[in-house]
């Protein structure tokens, strides 16, 4: 009980920092995710054995240019691109049963897709000057979290049957049910609230959103594993780090982008 309470008073304090910086002003939320961002992958980085400060410097020289409005959502196709290569390929080491090593480039080129990439499409959910789009923000993050917290609980309650047993033994199939039931749930609120989609796009959104945020964790806990560390940093308490924190975040986000602009990508 007295975990589960440090975890959410933690957890409440982190969410507060993002919902409210973006609502309140766009630079203020940019920031904000920058920030994490850059303490996260630090934290990766130390995890893989690398070190470099490309990935920052690619998120914050991408987020100028963006918010210049120099650069556009149908010219993102070629970084979303980039990203999905990188996850095609953690998710093929997720799955493979060979010991793959992370060679320099291998290191590089995720620290740049994965992370970098990853981090700055969070900021980029909220649009540019010409845009600008805090529900969506709201949206993705509500689903993320609503996810996580319910296949949290309702894995320490009453799961039984474990999901990933090599990489993650303590997520269960029963967790993850729950996470993905109450992600739809949520979407069928959101869609109430804001009714500028149909309820179809909402919980088409929300199971991928699901999904993807599962495959994100898994992911993060295969890097721990490849570490050989329980979490990646100390930094929230109950949680770890912060790349604990954002890692089904940082893994959804270019898919939920391409989502919600799928209509400028294929007209």
């Amino acid at each position: 009980m007295r975990e589960l309470y440090i975890r959410g008073i933690s957890g409440l304090f982190y969410v507060s920092l993002i919902l409210g910086s973006v609502f309140y002003d766009r630079l203020l939320y940019t920031l904000v995710i920058i920030i994490f961002s850059a303490l996260a992958m630090i934290e990766f980085q130390r995890l893989v054995a690398h070190r470099s400060y490309m990935p920052v410097a690619l998120v914050v020289l991408l987020v100028y240019n963006f918010y210049q409005s120099k650069i556009f959502t149908t010219e993102l196709l070629y970084p979303l691109l980039s990203v999905f290569m990188a996850h095609f390929f953690l998710i093929y080491w997720l799955f493979s049963n060979k010991s793959i090593q992370l060679k320099y480039l291998s290191r590089t080129l995720l620290s740049l897709f994965y992370l970098g990439l990853g981090c700055f499409f969070i900021i980029a959910l909220a649009g540019n000057d010409d845009h600008f789009e805090p529900k969506n923000v709201l949206l993705f993050f509500v689903l993320i979290w609503t996810n996580n917290s319910f296949a949290y609980v309702i894995g320490k309650r009453i799961g039984k049957n474990p999901l990933f047993h090599r990489v993650s033994p303590k997520k269960t199939w029963e967790g993850f049910t729950g996470g993905l039931v109450f992600a739809l749930i949520a979407a069928f609120i959101f869609q109430n609230f804001h009714p500028n989609q149909s309820i179809g796009f909402y919980i088409i959104v929300a199971f991928i959103t699901s999904v993807l945020a599962t495959l994100g964790d898994l992911i993060q806990s295969h890097f721990k594993r490849y570490a050989k560390v329980k979490d990646s940093g100390s930094l929230i308490p109950g949680h770890g780090g912060f790349f604990d924190r954002m890692d089904s975040a940082i893994f959804t986000a270019p898919w939920f982008y391409f989502l919600i602009n799928f209509k400028e990508y294929v007209s």
